[in-house]
């Protein structure tokens, strides 16, 4: 899902031009958000069997969310022993019985009612299969919402009723028997779903068949999908639509696949938003050579319009009521991550929404531009830096506004993951590491972990201070800048400073300086470890001006205006100058003839910095009494391209 604040819209239209009118581009809308009421499954019993198959039989319309009919789950047993069938069912939804293996057997409700237990005859044990039937209909709650009500009734303003569904996070109970459990994919199902004659459905999967003749005056539509699904990507959407298919073809493959989209009031629809829609088939095929093949390709993939503000990656077929491109791209990125690689626990939802947010930047810079691609990280970094304490990781599971937070779960997380590529030895490797993701957890399940120990084996460094910093951690570092030149040696220096430093010590970060003059400009990557730290380049182009994160890699906060500090470097002693005395040593090391006030520390044969401190005027004392036997390696912050001076430990 996609998510925005009507600022961050505006701004969009003006930059860009090109956006079509729409109050909102975000999947789940500020101040129309319900309360979850659990983190994981509503009841512990929920977890005593593995769901298999589903099989809706349900009656619908275009013009209310009352439903009726049936819902089959066949399932296996996975506890020692199951004396009871436990499931999730609105209040609002009236049971009209109940089957379990073919037996009609009372329903109780439980813990806060909304649960629903089926007491067994005989208790099943681990590995006994078992099929359960609900009979039901009613109305449901939430009626008109769009996100976190599960289903809706709406009129578009070309006056075409519409209902749809969107079951996330905890709201599949609003409108069919289920079980909610993120951990748990189904394995297949049908939807059969009847509604008046010339009302269409969509939902997952491939189209089956459209039974026109049963029931007079319905049709009844038979969706089938093969691929495993969470229960939160189970959808319909019903209206008067006018289906428009195609098929997109794989680059260097025979290969096809459907594009099967939906869109309502084809009469006045506007033509610029069909024409956004038909650009999908390039979408996937872009996507996929960056993420490997379109995990669904077999079925489908496809969108049913409607006037959700924003939209819902229903799997192989979102529900969307927004038409810009970015956001089309960023609702199929999440067949990828989400859909196909499922977060473990809601806990890792930004390995969902941070990537999608990722992808719309790589979207505009594919298909727009690169300068399209910079605005659209800026503008997302703007909201980012609005949160000092941000966390990606969410800690509180239990409702939408923490679990879909704009600012952590979409716009941070989208950089975090771009820090990761920018950490990653070169591109090729960083999307390596996303197919190799894709690949291993592919119809599954992953966890922040699992992504990290992909990374690691790429990149060949471990990577837990930077999870530990950005996925865990809160805030980002800030800086204030200097700079000075003289003849062809440029030197940079950056003070760190925190924005949330009751959580964070220091970041450790990778960083772009763009070094500009008159005739030329460079663009370098350095790395922070140090509060303070000075860079040496050599440059001969005369310098006018630098610039600190300008193709927005990472996320920090520039305070205060770019000094020329036209003393800085002035009076830098070469290593070569100095001299430590004595080394070997049982004790300490004094370094002489050092200036006052630079960045010094000490590192062991690992890498890991075991002391730092400042340099005094003329002779510093380096400790080492209390260190271990061995060798130890000594470094100037701003000497870093030097060789470290070499220290001996008795």
């Amino acid at each position: 899902m996609s998510k925005r604040l009507s600022l961050i819209f505006l701004l969009a239209i003006l930059i860009y031009g090109t956006l079509q009118a729409s109050p909102y581009h975000c999947s789940r809308m500020k101040g129309t958000r319900a309360k979850a009421n659990k983190t994981t499954i509503a009841n512990l019993a929920e977890d005593n069997y593995d769901v298999k198959y589903l099989k809706f039989d349900l009656q619908m319309s275009d013009t209310s969310v009352y439903v009726s009919g049936n819902v089959t789950t066949k399932a296996v047993v996975t506890s020692p022993t199951m004396p009871a069938y436990v499931f999730e069912l609105d209040t609002t939804l009236v049971i009209d019985s109940a089957l379990v293996n073919g037996l009609v057997l009372p329903v109780a409700s439980i813990s806060g009612g909304f649960v629903r237990s089926i007491t067994l005859p005989i208790a099943l044990t681990a590995g006994m299969q078992f099929t359960a039937r609900v009979y039901y209909h009613g109305m449901p709650p939430g009626g008109g919402g769009g996100f976190f009500n599960g289903i809706t009734h709406a009129v578009s303003a070309g006056g075409t009723h519409m209902v749809y569904t969107v079951s996330d996070p905890y709201v599949a109970k609003n409108w069919w028997p289920c079980k909610q459990s993120i951990q748990d994919k189904i394995d297949s199902v049908d939807m059969y779903v009847t509604v008046p004659a010339n009302v269409v459905d969509g939902s997952n999967g491939l189209l089956v068949g459209v039974d026109m003749t049963t029931v007079p005056g319905y049709w009844q539509y038979h969706w089938h999908t093969a691929y495993p699904i969470d229960y939160y990507l189970i959808s319909v959407s019903i209206a008067r639509y006018a289906e428009y298919r195609s098929y997109m073809h794989f680059t260097a493959s025979t290969d096809s696949m459907l594009i099967q989209n939906f869109f309502l009031d084809t009469g006045t629809f506007n033509p610029a938003y069909k024409a956004n829609f038909d650009s999908i088939g390039q979408f996937v095929n872009y996507l996929s050579s960056l993420y490997g093949r379109y995990p669904f390709w077999h079925e489908k993939y496809g969108v049913c319009y409607t006037n959700l503000p924003g939209g819902m990656e229903h799997q192989t077929m979102t529900t969307i009521g927004v038409p810009e491109t970015y956001i089309i791209a960023h609702e199929l990125a999440h067949q990828w991550f989400g859909d196909n690689v499922t977060y473990q626990d809601w806990h890792d939802v930004w390995l969902s929404e941070g990537f999608a947010t990722f992808t719309e930047s790589l979207f505009f810079e594919h298909f727009w531009s690169a300068a399209a691609a910079k605005t659209h990280r800026a503008q997302l970094l703007s909201t980012v830096i609005g949160d000092p304490c941000g966390r990606v990781m969410v800690t509180d599971t239990t409702t939408s506004d923490s679990l879909f937070d704009q600012r952590r779960v979409y716009n941070k997380a989208q950089g975090v993951v771009r820090m990761l590529q920018y950490l990653a030895p070169n591109d090729s490797v960083f999307f390596s590491v996303l197919k190799t993701y894709q690949q291993n957890y592919a119809l599954g399940h992953a966890t922040t972990t699992n992504l990290k120990a992909i990374a690691e084996a790429a990149y060949g460094v471990p990577l837990d201070t930077f999870f530990n910093q950005w996925v865990y951690g809160r805030g980002y570092p800030i800086y204030t800048m200097s700079w000075n030149q003289s003849g062809s040696t440029v030197y940079v220096k950056l003070v760190q400073t925190r924005s949330c430093p009751s959580y964070t010590n220091h970041f450790s970060t990778p960083l772009e300086l763009q070094l500009h003059s008159a005739t030329a400009d460079t663009f370098i990557k350095v790395y922070n470890s140090l509060d303070t730290q000075i860079y040496i380049f050599n440059w001969v182009p005369a310098m006018t001006n630098i610039y600190l994160n300008p193709n927005v890699w990472t996320v920090l906060r520039l305070i205060g205006p770019v000094l020329h500090d036209t003393h800085l470097g002035i009076g830098y002693v070469p290593k070569q100058e100095l001299k430590v005395y004595p080394n070997p040593t049982d004790n300490w090391w004094e370094v002489q003839n050092t200036r006052e006030g630079e960045a010094i520390f000490l590192s062991d044969v690992n890498g890991k910095v075991v002391w730092s401190g400042l340099t005094a005027k003329g002779n510093t004392t380096v400790p080492g009494g209390k260190l271990p036997s061995g060798s130890y390696f000594l470094q100037f912050s701003g000497n870093e391209k030097e060789e470290p001076i070499r220290l001996q430990r008795w």
